[in-house]
C-alpha cells in the first residue's frame, strides 16, 4: 500500500454556482478532464438528480509507470461550497481509500481548491513522489479551462 496526497489552487472567471455545478456533474467529468476521468457510470442521485453514488476508472501514470482503478465513490455536497467524492470500500475495515475534495470560495475572481488524498495498492518500487500535485493540478487545470470555455461561449453567444 502507498499514500497519495495532493493539492493545487486554481482562480477561475466564473460563478460560484457554476464552479459548484461543474464539481458536482460527477457523470461529466470524462468530458473535461478525460486523461484522469476515463468513465463514470452513475449508480445513485438524489432528488434534486445529482450523483450519490457513481462507478469511476481512474487512471494515475507515475513515469512510464501507469494505472487503472476502478473505484465506487459516494459523493457528498456541502452548502455548494464543496464536494466530496470517497471511496466505498469493499472491506470496511480495509486499509485502501480515496478521496478528492473540490472547494469553492467565492470572489471575485472564484477560487477552486483541490485536495486529493488515497492509500491504494501500487507496487513498491513505483515511486509516487509529485504524483498526488500533479494528479490534484491536473483536476484544476482542466476545471479552469472547462470553466472558463463555457464563460467565453456563453458571452460571444449572448454578443
Amino acid at each position: 500500500m502507498k499514500d497519495l496526497a495532493g493539492s493545487a489552487e486554481t482562480t477561475v472567471d466564473a460563478t460560484p454556482e457554476a464552479c459548484f455545478e461543474l464539481a458536482a456533474a460527477v457523470e461529466r467529468y470524462p468530458s473535461w478532464n478525460g486523461e484522469v476521468i476515463r468513465e463514470v457510470e452513475l449508480l445513485a442521485a438524489d432528488s434534486d438528480g445529482r450523483p450519490t453514488r457513481v462507478r469511476t476508472v481512474v487512471h494515475v501514470a507515475a513515469g512510464p509507470i501507469t494505472r487503472d482503478f476502478r473505484l465506487v465513490m459516494d459523493v457528498e455536497y456541502s452548502d455548494h461550497d464543496a464536494v466530496c467524492l470517497s471511496r466505498v470500500t469493499d472491506k470496511p475495515s480495509g486499509p485502501e481509500k480515496f478521496e478528492v475534495v473540490w472547494r469553492i470560495s467565492a470572489g471575485p475572481p472564484t477560487r477552486l481548491a483541490i485536495e486529493l488524498s488515497a492509500t491504494l495498492e501500487v507496487p513498491r518500487l513505483v515511486p509516487l513522489g509529485g504524483v498526488g500535485d500533479r494528479v490534484a493540478q491536473g483536476f484544476a487545470d482542466a476545471a479552469k479551462r472547462e470553466l472558463e470555455g463555457s464563460s467565453a461561449k456563453a458571452s460571444a453567444s449572448s454578443s
